[in-house]
């Protein structure tokens, strides 16, 4: 679609429209091509307009006011949302309907009504609309609707009029020729031949509509109750189609009645054959309970009987499933705190076993180094070994699984504690501030040097090498020791925040770093050990803040 508008000098303004280009590049956002005209006078104005058509075409064109346009677009948009909600619930009903019964007429519906609604949402444009499908592609998913109805409406039809216990040789001949006619003119259409495929497909169908309605009446003057059905709620839905048919070919005009004739026709028959499919069936349903309710009556009695003994025996059973799922739930458990805890203690062995290969390595690398030098390096690996002995006595002492574990306390100075992890690390990247004014802390002491541990190794990974890391211990009125290990890092991303502190969890910022994910869990793990918490305070771009609480009176 090309539009053309005059200017003063004689010009014209070429606007752009249709499927050729990106439904995003239409001047309007709605299903048809739309253009806006900009009349700022009343003096006459000349406009052309260019339609360019891969296929025949019966189209009509609207001049709207704006304001008139917007109530139109608006009420067309909730009739047709009113539509298809309608057209959806069919089809979800019958669906779950076949699925519950499997019934033959139900099988064959859902399809048919499928069929009928996507090819409505294409002929009307809210399909390319929706999913932006190029004008090729949705001609021939549209001429794939139009000609493989040949194939399943006349199957739902033929079973709907149950001709195959009436006109059996009919129904043999009639419907392999349908379907052989209606894949052939999908091929067709799929080929590239739309028109040849289309108007073959509307030209038999006219015939299968003549046809059938013939038979309707044949069958229905004879008592035929199903051909009765038929024709009511056929009737309406073939004259729409007939009438459709008509102005595509060009002997109906295009107006409102022959726009919409197909989608109100079709949604009125839809709305007859669900009606009515579903009352046969519960017709036939309310026979065969009829039917059950007589033999139940005969067998209620022996039912009762095999119900008690079945309840006892499920009674026994149940008892002794109960028994097995809780000896498989002890067991369950007992062997994931044990996986953990070798995880945890794994997890903790790394940074001793770290220190003691960094100076290994430099005393082998420099044996001739001043023997002062040599004792400090010895007394490094001496500490690493003395912290993985103290670990391991610890930790180890937790192995009694089947118990709960209680942790080795004793008192220490909150500030001497702080002093005494920080010399593990580099001292010229820590700042210990001592705000607290509790003297004494009853603690673990190693499972709160782990802690701590943790903390400061954590900071000082994605805190930049520029910015140094504070370890502060303050009091709190409730006579809590509170630790907080501050850094100037990038921060936590906020929706990662809730799960810091699960086992095995690494956010987006550790991926590329060293870590299992056990190092925070194991914090709240020693914080709860203590009856106290853990918290985190974090601002992209400025840091984050870690506040271990410890009761100060444990004993």
């Amino acid at each position: 679609m090309r539009l053309y508008s005059s200017r003063q000098d004689g010009s014209y303004i070429e606007q752009r429209s249709g499927e050729d280009i990106a439904r995003t590049a239409w001047p309007v956002d709605y299903r048809n091509p739309t253009f806006a005209l900009w009349i700022e006078s009343d003096e006459p104005r000349r406009y052309y307009l260019r339609i360019s058509a891969r296929n025949a075409l019966s189209t009509s064109i609207h001049l709207w006011h704006p304001g008139t346009f917007s109530i139109a677009t608006r009420d067309e948009a909730f009739n047709y949302g009113v539509f298809y909600g309608v057209y959806i619930l069919i089809l979800v009903f019958h669906l779950f309907f076949w699925f519950a019964t499997r019934e033959r007429l139900g099988g064959w519906y859902v399809p048919y009504v499928a069929i009928n609604f996507l090819g409505a949402a294409i002929s009307t444009g809210h399909f390319q609309k929706l999913t932006g499908l190029p004008g090729p592609m949705s001609d021939m998913l549209l001429g794939v609707m139009l000609c493989m109805p040949l194939a399943i409406s006349n199957t739902f039809t033929l079973t709907l009029l149950e001709l195959a216990s009436v006109m059996p040789r009919f129904v043999r001949i009639y419907l392999p020729l349908m379907w052989s006619l209606g894949i052939g003119l999908s091929l067709i259409v799929v080929t590239g031949h739309f028109g040849a495929g289309v108007a073959g497909a509307q030209a038999i169908t006219l015939a299968c509509i003549a046809l059938l309605i013939v038979i309707g009446i044949h069958l229905a003057l004879r008592g035929h109750r199903p051909a009765r059905f038929f024709l009511f709620a056929f009737g309406i839905f073939y004259a729409a189609v007939v009438m459709r048919y008509l102005r595509n070919l060009g002997i109906l005009e295009p107006s409102l009645l022959t726009e919409f004739s197909v989608p109100v026709g079709a949604l009125l028959h839809m709305i007859v054959m669900s009606l009515g499919i579903t009352g046969q069936y519960t017709k036939i349903k309310r026979e065969k309970l009829s039917a059950q309710a007589a033999l139940n009556e005969s067998l209620e009695v022996q039912v009762q009987e095999r119900t008690i003994t079945l309840m006892d025996e499920i009674a026994r059973r149940k008892k002794s499933e109960n028994e097995v799922r809780h000896a498989l739930d002890v067991m369950g458990r007992a062997r994931q705190e044990q996986q953990d805890f070798v995880a945890m203690v794994s997890h903790e062995f790394r940074t001793p076993l770290a220190i003691i290969n960094t100076v290994t390595q430099q005393l082998a690398g420099n044996l001739d180094a001043p023997r002062e030098k040599s004792l400090e390096r010895c007394t490094d690996i001496r500490d690493s070994t003395r912290r993985m002995t103290d670990m391991m006595d610890e930790f180890l002492s937790f192995d009694r699984l089947g118990g709960e574990f209680h942790p080795s306390l004793r008192p220490i100075n909150p500030l001497q504690l702080a002093h005494s992890v920080a010399e593990e690390f580099d001292v010229s990247r820590l700042r210990i501030e001592d705000e607290c004014s509790l003297d004494k802390l009853v603690c673990d002491v190693e499972l709160l040097r782990v802690a701590l541990r943790n903390l400061l190794v954590n900071a000082l990974r994605h805190s930049p090498p520029e910015f140094p890391v504070h370890l502060i211990t303050r009091a709190t009125v409730d006579g809590s020791v509170v630790f907080e290990v501050k850094d100037a890092g990038s921060g936590i991303p906020a929706d990662e925040i809730p799960r810091l502190f699960q086992k095995y969890f690494r956010g987006r910022g550790a991926l590329s770093k060293p870590g299992a994910g056990l190092g925070l869990y194991l914090v709240e793990r020693i914080a709860e050990l203590h009856g106290g918490t853990v918290s985190v305070d974090s601002t992209q771009g400025l840091g984050t803040s870690f506040k271990l609480a410890i009761p100060a009176a444990s004993e």
